[in-house]
């Protein structure tokens, strides 16, 4: 069996290492930004069922983490996410006990809650994502009013210490017709480097294909998929922005991350894993209705190399994920720690 599994794993060219596992150790956030799948008009987070992780549960991740690493000589990074995770109640804690075990950590966040715990996040993580949606205007209109400013000035309590500060936008009808304009504006924030990345927005038929490969393949009656459907901005418009941006010089590193960037098949399966707030095992941290396991139930290497963790990557190697083609970190280097 150890053969055959050996055999399959030269076959497909990509050997399974874990080098980053992401927590999802909330699933609430403060905010309810139109455009996400999680909270936004159809998020699907409404109403999700499941019994949240407690430290505890936690706890046990990482000591089987703290194993495989003596097992293996190899350390996963630990990306911290939700929801909003500075709303988790033991993220200090959590922090902690990770930072206790010699874990590098990154974080996405929305930024709000930064100045509760902000010599934390300045000294013990090494990548801080910030989500800002435009300028003062347009971000507010996302998530909020008042928002953009309370993130600025969250932004410079932070900036200048360990952690290198990504500011993260999504390209949106709201931030479209101030698109060749935004770069500018958002390297004058606090922040390292900018990454635009695109919406999603699947199409229905889309959906429907979706469906029926997690209906064909896993036994799945997929739903959260539905909170994804939308439009998305038009093409041309951004395009034509987005050429001139590409053209300029910024006094900060600015990124583009167009979906499908990526020749070739995700390989983040082979190397990647996101906790869910469930404890659920999943190989995407955008789309929940495919679950190779739960960590409550079964200890996360096993998962990780289970037959249903197999299936799966062998199905994204042959190209039958359609949300893959949605993706702007697909095989991507700028989403790392």
């Amino acid at each position: 069996m150890e053969r055959d599994k050996k055999g399959d794993m030269e076959r497909l060219g990509t050997a399974r290492k874990l080098e980053l596992v992401h927590f999802q150790i909330t699933k609430n956030c403060n905010l309810r930004c139109w455009f996400c799948g999680q909270w936004g008009k159809k998020g699907f987070f409404s109403d999700a069922r499941g019994a949240a992780m407690d430290l505890k549960d936690w706890g046990r991740v990482v000591a089987q983490l703290v194993a495989y690493r003596e097992e293996t000589g190899n350390s996963p990074d630990v990306m911290l996410w939700g929801g909003e995770p500075l709303l988790c109640p033991f993220f200090e804690k959590l922090v902690q006990l990770l930072r206790e075990n010699g874990f590098a950590l990154g974080i996405v966040t929305n930024g709000t809650w930064i100045d509760r715990y902000a010599p934390l996040l300045k000294e013990e993580f090494r990548h801080i994502y910030v989500s800002v949606d435009g300028d003062r205007e347009s971000h507010d209109n996302v998530r909020g009013p008042g928002v953009f400013d309370k993130v600025s000035e969250n932004l410079k309590l932070i900036y200048g210490g360990n952690a290198k500060i990504s500011i993260m936008t999504v390209i949106s009808q709201e931030n479209l017709g101030k698109l060749q304009a935004l770069p500018e504006a958002l390297c004058a924030l606090p922040c390292d480097e900018v990454l635009l990345q695109e919406l999603i927005a699947l199409t229905g038929q889309e959906v429907e294909e979706y469906k029926q490969w997690m209906r064909e393949s896993f036994e799945i009656r997929a739903t959260e998929i539905d909170s994804w459907v939308g439009d998305s901005v038009d093409e041309k418009q951004k395009s034509e922005a987005l050429r001139q941006i590409l053209a300029k010089k910024y006094p900060k590193k600015v990124i583009w991350l167009p979906h499908g960037r990526a020749a070739g098949y995700c390989k983040s399966p082979f190397s990647h894993i996101h906790i869910a707030w469930n404890g659920n095992v999943l190989y995407c941290t955008d789309f929940y209705d495919f679950s190779a396991g739960n960590v409550k139930e079964e200890p996360l290497l096993e998962i990780f190399k289970n037959e249903r963790s197999e299936r799966f990557r062998e199905e994204v190697r042959k190209g039958h994920c359609v949300t893959c083609r949605h993706c702007s970190w697909i095989n991507s280097e700028d989403f790392h720690i």
